[in-house]
């Protein structure tokens, strides 16, 4: 038993074996010292209810007296204070066994009143009886938090002139002043109290009450007859009813009522045969709970069922999966929203992503399932397909539904959708890992063609271990400074003297050996590791080139998560700390204007007027666009490999390549060849009136110490 409950029991043991004697002045000095206890709450509404019917007590689950009224003070003899701070053992008379108490320390304890007659001793040294009523005062956790105490003098002094109080209405009142509704039945299971909360939770009409109060067959009977216990047979359900309250067990159970109103029934038998049923209005408690499971398991956005309810509804579909193909989960992600979002705002982004959710809804069967997994990424659960045709089927139709734009209040908004598909049992039957092997697919399907649709294959996983690998390796070489820098010299074509170099990344994994830049690069772009790597470079490099000859230059390559940063001019500057700014070149690609114009064209400008200079990188490979010269203040434009090698359509290159020179000599800018590899590449650059170049023909990539040997002397 909880050790709260037993103090608080003690407390009224009034006359118990353990407390037949009265306490001494010392203890009582030391216990009125203590801070005076305060009545709170229901405990002092329900004192106050009682006051008129009797002596009232209430103490603390600690077992000390915090309340007493009048009529309590007047028969015991004690004044209020002296009361206060104490506990009932303050009257024990050492009439009762311990037996009697501790039968009524079992029914306290099971959270049940108590009654009996109770002999106590007043403050004078005489003895009075009174009949004491001791009900458990409970928290909202259903913990027992103190206990109230009604006693009625069996035998008033005449001279008093107090009548004795009617117990039935005593009992009514209490019955009152339940918080629920309270019925209570004598052993022939007759009606004795009803209050007014229950006939007002039931919906009982006085008309049930006009011939006098009714038996719980009477009760059961107008209950069925109205459909309060749902469609059935009205016999059948009065019977199973009686039969279940006659085995004379305790019962806790909830139900709906038709009107909505959700109860909570207590039924508890009593020793005569009677019975108590309570019933409390749970309402708001169960509407509550279901809310909170319904965020729980929704997208409060979308109002789809979220990843956990997905998972869910997966696992349960391949537990009934039988034979055949259990069913299909399609991962879906959508292109370019992130650019809406950005340009458009975020309420327009949500008011997308809520429209896209409606979309799916109506491209699939009410058996599945389509959910918002996060971000942009949402997910579908094909319920037993009969054919890897009809996977695709849906997976075309999906497809193909978002080649109709959305028409969002002002704007008309495309987005397109990528998918990737993992089937069951052949791809798992695990919920989690079809669900990552669809997102494999995924990932592999918007790698090869944004706007398709891709099958799981077990190669993915493979892919999948070794890019996560990397991704591991590349955190802790950002941490413990494992990348190397090579650099690339490049020469004046006519003197073939190095003028500057390019800063190339290396990369040695512990596990797979050397792992070239075109592998790693672009998975740290996309986890977000490439503006830490990127500051690394370019300290490094700036570092390095402070011990070169003072004419020679060091190329840096800036990725777009660089731009995007608001402190570049900073970390430029402090990273090329102990060099001229004017021999820092900062190459940038075609892609990185694409995507970031603004903000490109702001920092270059501000770089620029520090006397950093500028090359764009691979000119003529992508969309290219003359308005990108004239628009942003390069210095040197390189030359793509493709034009210096081709060996098909010669003529073609040449023709490009002269155009590209030129293009940049009248421009004010410096034309550099990539991978020149022969001679005869060279002449025919120098023919050409290309300025500089670089290439195996003069040096590959070699560290810093080895780079130092070859500035002396022409390449």
């Amino acid at each position: 038993m909880r050790g709260s409950t037993a103090k608080g029991v003690k407390a009224f043991k009034s006359s118990g074996h353990t407390q037949n004697a009265v306490p001494t002045k010392t203890a009582r000095k030391a216990k009125a010292a203590s801070p005076q206890p305060v009545l709170t709450g229901n405990a002092k509404a329900l004192a106050s209810a009682l006051d008129a019917f009797g002596c009232v007590s209430v103490t603390d689950n600690s077992g000390r007296i915090v309340y007493v009224n009048d009529a309590f003070a007047r028969i015991s003899r004690y004044p209020r204070e002296a009361l206060l701070g104490q506990n009932h053992s303050i009257l024990s008379s050492g009439r009762h066994p311990r037996t009697f108490w501790s039968a009524a320390y079992e029914v306290l304890n099971r959270g049940e009143t108590w009654r009996s007659q109770v002999q106590n001793r007043a403050k004078d040294g005489t003895f009075y009886w009174v009949d004491a009523i001791i009900r458990p005062l409970k928290g909202k956790d259903g913990q027992i938090t103190g206990f109230v105490s009604l006693q009625l003098e069996t035998a008033l002094p005449a001279e008093t002139g107090v009548a004795q109080p009617d117990h039935k209405a005593l009992l009514n009142a209490v019955a009152e002043c339940f918080p629920g509704g309270l019925t209570i039945f004598d052993r022939d299971l007759q009606v004795v109290l009803i209050n007014e909360r229950q006939k007002r939770l039931l919906e009982y009409p006085d008309d049930l009450f006009k011939r006098g109060l009714p038996t719980l067959e009477d009760l059961y009977r107008f209950n069925a007859g109205r459909g309060e216990y749902g469609p059935g047979e009205v016999e059948k359900q009065i019977r199973s009813r009686l039969e279940l309250t006659t085995k004379g067990e305790a019962q806790v159970f909830e139900r709906r009522r038709p009107n909505g109103t959700c109860l909570e029934v207590r039924s508890t038998p009593l020793a005569d045969g009677g019975l108590i049923v309570a019933h409390f209005d749970i309402t708001e408690r169960k509407r509550d709970q279901e809310t909170i499971g319904r965020l729980e398991h929704q997208d409060a956005l979308t109002g789809l069922p979220n990843r956990a309810l997905f998972q869910e509804r997966s696992r349960s579909a391949l537990a009934q999966a039988k034979g055949g193909w259990a069913l299909a989960i399609h991962c879906l992600d959508l292109d370019r929203f992130k650019s809406i979002n950005d340009t458009l705002g975020h309420h327009v982004g949500d008011a997308l992503l809520f429209a896209v959710g409606q979309r799916l809804k109506s491209e699939i069967r009410d058996i599945d399932t389509v959910a918002r997994i996060s971000g942009d990424e949402f997910a579908i659960i094909q319920k037993a397909p009969q054919s890897i045709e009809e996977v695709a089927s849906l997976a075309k139709r999906l497809v193909a539904a978002f080649s109709e734009p959305f028409e969002l209040g002002e704007n008309t908004l495309t987005v397109g959708i990528s998918i990737g598909i993992a089937v069951s049992p052949s791809d798992g039957n695990d919920a989690e890992q079809l669900l990552t092997n669809a997102d494999m697919a995924l990932y592999r399907t918007k790698s090869v063609r944004r706007g398709s649709f891709g099958f799981f294959e077990h190669s993915m996983h493979e892919r999948l271990q070794k890019r996560h690998q990397i991704i591991m390796g590349l955190h802790e070489a950002i941490a413990n400074s494992k990348f190397e820098l090579h650099y690339q010299p490049i020469v004046n074509v006519k003197t073939r003297r190095i003028v500057g170099c390019e800063a190339l990344i290396r990369w040695s994994h512990p596990v797979r050996g050397l792992i070239p830049a075109s592998e790693f690069i672009p998975i740290a772009e996309e986890c977000g590791l490439i503006g830490q790597i990127g500051d690394w470079v370019l300290k490094r490099a700036c570092a390095e080139a402070s011990l070169w000859p003072d004419d020679i230059w060091v190329a840096v390559n800036i990725s777009p998560a660089q731009f995007r940063e608001r402190d570049l001019v900073e970390k430029v500057t402090n990273a090329a700390k102990n060099l001229p700014l004017s021999r820092v070149i900062l190459e940038i690609t075609e892609t990185l204007l694409m995507k970031d114009r603004d903000a490109a064209s702001q920092a270059l400008e501000t770089l620029r007027k520090m006397g950093v200079r500028f090359s764009i990188d691979d000119f003529g490979t992508g969309f290219s666009s003359l308005s990108y010269l004239q628009d942003f203040p390069f210095d040197k434009i390189k030359i793509d490999r493709s034009f210096v090698s081709s060996v098909a359509n010669i003529k073609r290159s040449a023709t490009l390549r002269r155009s590209i020179i030129q293009l940049g000599y009248n421009l004010g800018m410096t034309s550099v060849a990539e991978g020149v590899e022969t001679e005869q590449q060279l002449e025919r650059l120098r023919a050409e009136g290309c300025v500089e170049a670089q290439g195996f023909l003069f040096s590959k990539a070699v560290p810093a110490a080895k780079l130092r040997t070859l500035f002396a002397n022409p390449l």
